[in-house]
C-alpha cells in the first residue's frame, strides 16, 4: 500500500489538473454572434483551454430567426426540442460541465431549469446589463396587470410557481453568481456564491482607454447609440408592438440634419450588433458596429433611447441626451419611454420629443452631473472589487479553484 501512494497521489493531482479545464456549456434563447462569443467570454475560454458548447434553444422559446453576425463553429449545438436537450444532459461527458445560464429565471424557461436541476447540473449565472428604474414605473405595470384579470392572473402563477419550485428545491441554487454593480448585489441570494465583477462594457471602456487607439472619426462628431428598433427580434417576444421604419428613420435624420446645421458637426452612428444596415438608412452617414467604446470616448456627446451603451456615456463623461419620436411616444410610451424618462432622470440628463423640435435650439445636452454617473457607475457597472481586474480574469479564477477544491472534496 505505501509503495502505492505517490502513484496514487500523482493520478489524483493529474486528474484534478483536468478537473481546472472543466466544460463549460452555454444556454442561451438567442444566437451565438461574434458579439456573444465576445462578450460572453466564450473567445477567451477556449483561448485558455476550456472545452466549450453553446447550446442554442431559440426553437424551444421563441420564432426561428437569424441575426447578423451570427457564427457556427464547431461547439455550436442547436437543439429543436426539449427532449434534445434532456438527451444531451445525459451524456457522461457533460456530467461534470459548468452551464452557463444567459436565461433569466423566469416563467418562459423555467422548463429548462427544471430540467438542468434534475440532472444535479452546476449552473453559473451572470447578473448584470440592469439599468436604472423609476418605482413609479414599477407601480404603473403592477396596475397594467391589475386592470387585466386575464395578465394579472397570469402573473400570479408565474411568479407564485417560480418562487415554489425554489422553495421545494426543484430548481437549483446557482454554484455561482456573476454580478455587476452594487444595485444587483443584493437581489442575487439564490445563490452559492456571489463574486463581484464588472460589465462587460466596463471591460472594454477599460482597453479602448488603455490602448489609446487612434480616432475612428475626424473633427468634431456626435455618436446615436442605435437599438434597430424597428427591426429588433426581440420586440415581438416581448410583446411590444412595431413602428414604421420609414416614419421612424425620416424622423431621426430630419433631426440629425437639424444638429449637424446648427452646430457643425456630424452624426455618426455606432450600429446596434444585430442591425444590417446599408448607407441609405441614415442618408449617407457613417455607420460603425462593434466599436461603441472607441466612438463615444472621442464624441462631443452621445444621442441614445435605452441602449445599455449608455454605459459609455457615463464611464467618459459624455453629455446624453436620450431622444423619441411620435411614433414611439404612441407605440412604447409605458414601456420605452418610461424607461427612458428613468435614466434621465438619475442621470439628471435631458429627454426631448425630437419630432416636437422645429429647430437645434430646442434640443441641447446639459453638462455632466458627475455625481450621478459616478453614482451609475458603481450601481450598474462596477465595483471597488472588481474595478481594477478584467471580468474574464475574475471568471477563470472562479472556475479553477471551484474546480480544485470539488476535486480536493473527494
Amino acid at each position: 500500500m505505501h509503495v502505492m501512494r505517490p502513484q496514487m497521489d500523482k493520478a489524483h493531482s493529474s486528474r484534478c489538473l483536468d478537473s481546472t479545464k472543466r466544460k463549460i456549456i452555454y444556454v442561451c434563447f438567442g444566437r451565438l454572434t461574434d458579439k456573444m462569443a465576445q462578450d460572453w467570454y466564450v473567445d477567451c475560454l477556449i483561448e485558455n483551454g476550456m472545452t466549450v458548447e453553446y447550446w442554442d434553444i431559440v426553437a424551444l422559446v421563441r420564432k426561428e430567426h437569424s441575426e447578423r453576425g451570427a457564427l457556427y463553429p464547431g461547439y455550436l449545438h442547436v437543439f429543436r426540442s426539449i427532449g434534445e436537450v434532456e438527451k444531451a444532459l445525459q451524456h457522461p461527458e457533460n456530467k461534470d460541465a459548468f452551464y452557463v445560464m444567459l436565461i433569466t429565471y423566469v416563467a418562459q424557461f423555467m422548463q429548462i431549469f427544471r430540467l438542468l436541476s434534475k440532472y444535479d447540473c452546476r449552473m453559473l449565472y451572470f447578473a448584470w446589463g440592469a439599468m436604472p428604474q423609476d418605482p413609479a414605473y414599477k407601480w404603473r405595470k403592477i396596475f397594467a396587470w391589475l386592470s387585466s384579470p386575464y395578465m394579472c392572473a397570469k402573473e400570479i402563477v408565474n411568479r407564485s410557481k417560480a418562487l415554489a419550485l425554489r422553495r421545494l428545491k426543484l430548481v437549483k441554487p446557482f454554484e455561482i453568481t456573476f454580478v455587476a454593480g452594487d444595485a444587483l448585489l443584493a437581489a442575487n441570494s439564490y445563490s452559492a456564491k456571489v463574486v463581484p465583477i464588472n460589465y462587460f462594457d466596463y471591460d472594454h471602456y477599460v482597453n479602448v482607454r488603455d490602448k489609446g487607439n487612434a480616432r475612428l472619426v475626424s473633427g468634431q462628431y456626435a455618436v446615436f447609440l442605435d437599438i434597430n428598433l424597428p427591426y429588433h427580434t426581440d420586440l415581438e417576444f416581448c410583446g411590444y408592438s412595431k413602428i414604421d421604419p420609414v416614419d421612424y428613420y425620416h424622423s431621426l435624420n430630419r433631426f440629425f440634419g437639424l444638429l449637424e446645421q446648427q452646430y457643425g458637426i456630424r452624426v455618426v452612428i455606432a450600429a446596434h450588433p444585430r442591425a444590417d444596415y446599408d448607407s441609405t438608412a441614415f442618408e449617407g452617414r457613417q455607420i460603425f458596429r462593434l466599436v461603441t467604446a472607441e466612438l463615444v470616448r472621442d464624441a462631443e456627446f452621445v444621442l441614445s433611447h435605452t441602449s445599455t451603451a449608455i454605459s459609455y456615456a457615463v464611464l467618459n463623461a459624455k453629455p446624453l441626451v436620450f431622444i423619441y419620436t411620435d411614433a414611439m411616444a404612441t407605440a412604447y410610451q409605458q414601456t420605452f419611454i418610461r424607461e427612458m424618462q428613468g435614466y434621465a432622470d438619475y442621470l439628471d440628463a435631458p429627454i426631448y420629443n425630437i419630432d416636437a423640435a422645429r429647430d437645434a435650439h430646442q434640443v441641447f445636452p446639459k453638462p455632466v452631473n458627475q455625481e450621478r454617473y459616478e453614482r451609475y457607475k458603481y450601481d450598474y457597472l462596477t465595483s471597488r472589487q472588481s474595478e481594477d481586474t478584467p471580468t474574464h480574469e475574475i471568471v477563470l479564477r472562479e472556475i479553477q479553484s471551484y474546480s480544485i477544491v470539488a476535486c480536493a472534496s473527494h
